[in-house]
């Protein structure tokens, strides 16, 4: 019987034990995957080829069995500030850890600003919090990840590493989610596609991740992950799977500033870059256990329109070495809206370019961190 390309689920569980494939089913799945995902199975195949009297081959031998999957989905909210992305166990498998984010309001900040990344104490509670995202005089509210304790409203506090200080004017409420990256211990996955009765099962998967910014439309996410052959069968496509109704917002009316200078961009794009190692098992029939992140490159490119020097000196920014905030945030209701901050995206290259007309500097980027506390290259807040 025929099958129809179209007909597909992505489905994918956490994996209690990295490398042995868990039972799948309909909570696992419930994933709006963009166009066809592709599941490309990658043996080694070994050229058996002695020397005798023909030319003749004598076939290949199947060694290490690593497959990739790789599909496109777009970004959407849960709807409610509570509830994670139904992406979540996907983008925790790409190197990412996720923690509920909490807010409260403050007074004028001295000394500040509270950066991105360190350890903020409260005078009276001594309940501690990390804080997310610049928060400079003026701004009136502060996102952190608690720590431990509960910040307390009218008490002041302080910056371990700024030394900034404000008087807490709130009680802490809850923000929605904070998705930061990790170096270790990002948790790997069972993954499937199940195609119009046939289903590809992988085990041992992790991943990497790219951003496709573009006004007008949701963000797009292009996953590549990478694991070890589990065998195809013959199997139903499952039922009962809940997909959700929370509708991706568009890029209309977003944020967006470099260094606190609004820019003109049509289109902006972020690889997370990680590199996917396999590691061998040799007892294992695959011969591989799973594949590891072993380091990331995290970098972008964007096309704002050309600005005189005297507004925004493109050149002397990436020729100076410059580092500076990168801030994108849209949507407009709650559960369903992103904020993108970087502390300290650099310029690697600027060119000239023309999009219909308009002269363009094409701009390709890093996003870079600290040396302590690190893991601080980039966030996306989910709110």
């Amino acid at each position: 019987m025929s099958k129809l390309s179209r007909i597909r689920q992505l489905v994918a569980r956490p994996e209690a034990e990295e490398g042995v494939a868990e039972s799948l089913n309909s909570a696992d799945a419930g994933f709006l995957v963009d166009y066809v995902p592709k599941v490309s199975f990658e043996p080694e195949m070994y050229q058996r080829d002695p020397v005798r009297e023909s030319l003749t081959k004598i076939g290949k031998i199947s060694g290490k069995r690593s497959a990739g999957f790789d599909f496109n989905m777009k970004l959407r909210g849960s709807g409610s500030i509570s509830t994670m992305l139904k992406e979540a166990p996907l983008i925790k498998a790409c190197g990412h850890e996720i923690n509920v984010l909490k807010k409260i309001s403050i007074g004028a900040v001295s000394g500040g600003p509270f950066k991105h990344g360190e350890t903020i104490t409260g005078g009276t509670s001594e309940a501690q919090g990390r804080v997310v995202v610049d928060t400079p005089n003026g701004i009136t509210t502060l996102y952190y990840v608690v720590i431990s304790g509960v910040i307390e409203n009218s008490e002041t506090i302080t910056g371990q590493i700024s030394g900034a200080s404000a008087q807490t004017a709130s009680v802490v409420s809850n923000a929605g989610h904070e998705i930061k990256p990790v170096s270790k211990n990002a948790p790997s996955l069972t993954m499937a596609s199940y195609e119009d009765g046939v289903r590809k099962l992988l085990r041992g998967c992790r991943g990497s991740l790219k951003f496709d910014l573009k006004i007008g439309s949701p963000i797009g996410m292009e996953f590549k992950f990478m694991g070890v052959d589990a065998g195809v069968i013959d199997e139903a496509m499952l039922e009962g799977i809940d997909y959700g109704t929370t509708e991706e917002p568009v890029i209309l009316g977003a944020n967006f500033s470099i260094e606190g200078v609004s820019l003109n961009v049509g289109s902006i794009n972020i690889d997370i870059a990680n590199k996917l190692s396999p590691r061998d098992k040799i007892d294992d029939p695959s011969g591989i256990l799973s594949y590891m992140i072993t380091d990331r490159q995290p970098a972008g490119n964007m096309d704002p329109e050309m600005r005189s020097v005297s507004e925004y000196d493109f050149h002397g920014k990436w020729l100076s070495n410059a580092k500076m905030p990168f801030d994108f945030s849209y949507g407009t209701l709650d559960g369903n809206k992103f904020r993108f901050y970087c502390p300290a995206i650099q310029y690697t290259k600027v060119e000239d370019a023309d999009k219909e007309g308009i002269q363009i500097a094409q701009v390709a980027f890093d996003l870079t961190g600290s040396f302590a506390p690190g893991d601080d290259e980039y966030c996306i807040l989910c709110l």
